[in-house]
């Protein structure tokens, strides 16, 4: 087992595969020109299986794929297929915008893909344009049912929430996947390195999204204890459960079990 410098064990890892995205969210990366690695700098599918070789003879057992965009990098499914038949390898999930989704999901299905986080900040189409700067929420939406239809289950819904942007949708979003069978996590706003015009006064905490939660659900409930996942769920009285990632009101890394691989290695 590989140990880092605080004895936590490395025990998942997040590949990167492309640097490269379709949107350009304001909380995330909102330059309308950026310089991306060259492709020829890009780890090969062959190049990442080796790796996750390498990482779970150490063990690391789960694998989520992640970019930038990863649906951007071509034939990704062949990397799925590559990961999942792997012994030591017990989860393989991935994490997208949508945008490319649903063309891919059977595909995906087929090649041994586990778990699919989506990311779904809005229900409201011109809400996402100015979140992400692309008139693609259909698109969106139609690749979630895409992977509803061909059998992913348990998916996750990734939502950032933003003070004055698209918090009063706390309740709706939370409704949306409860109606599909989706849980949803509420993800406070975070400074990326100062890539964006993060400030505090954007952040809606954690207490306060389950104040609102419960204001419309009804009593909440806490599910347990999180071990090294990011989330701290929570169940309402109907059974629908749900998380929030308090990034920056409570932060979590002193359980990170994670590693990241970048896409260049």
């Amino acid at each position: 087992m590989l140990l880092d410098s605080y004895a936590r064990p490395l025990r998942s890892v997040r590949v990167s595969v492309t640097d490269r995205c379709n949107l350009r969210c304001s909380y995330c990366m909102p330059e309308a020109s950026y310089v991306w690695l060259p492709r020829s700098d890009l780890l090969s599918f062959e190049e990442i299986a080796r790796l996750v070789d390498v990482l779970s003879g150490l063990g690391v057992s789960k694998v989520r794929l992640t970019g930038g965009e990863p649906l951007l990098r071509h034939d990704v499914a062949a990397l799925v297929r590559l990961l999942a038949h792997k012994p030591r390898i017990e989860d393989v999930s991935l994490t997208t915008n949508g945008v490319l989704l649903h063309d891919v999901a059977r595909e995906l299905r087929v090649a041994g893909l586990h778990r699919l986080t989506v990311s779904l900040d809005t229900l409201r189409p011109e809400r996402f344009l100015a979140l992400t700067g692309r008139d693609l929420h259909g698109a969106v939406l139609a690749g979630i049912d895409a992977a509803l239809v061909h059998g992913f289950q348990g998916i996750k819904l990734d939502s950032i929430v933003l003070r004055g942007r698209n918090d009063d949708e706390i309740p709706e979003l939370l409704a949306f996947a409860q109606g599909i069978g989706a849980e949803v996590r509420f993800i406070e706003y975070m400074d990326v390195a100062g890539a964006t015009r993060w400030s505090l006064d954007q952040v809606v905490g954690r207490d306060e999204i389950l104040t609102r939660v419960e204001a419309r659900f009804g009593r909440v409930e806490p599910i347990g204890e999180r071990g090294s996942a990011p989330a701290e769920r929570f169940r309402l009285a109907s059974g629908t459960t749900f998380g929030v990632i308090a990034s920056t009101t409570s932060p979590f890394c002193g359980a990170c079990d994670r590693g990241r691989l970048t896409a260049d290695g």
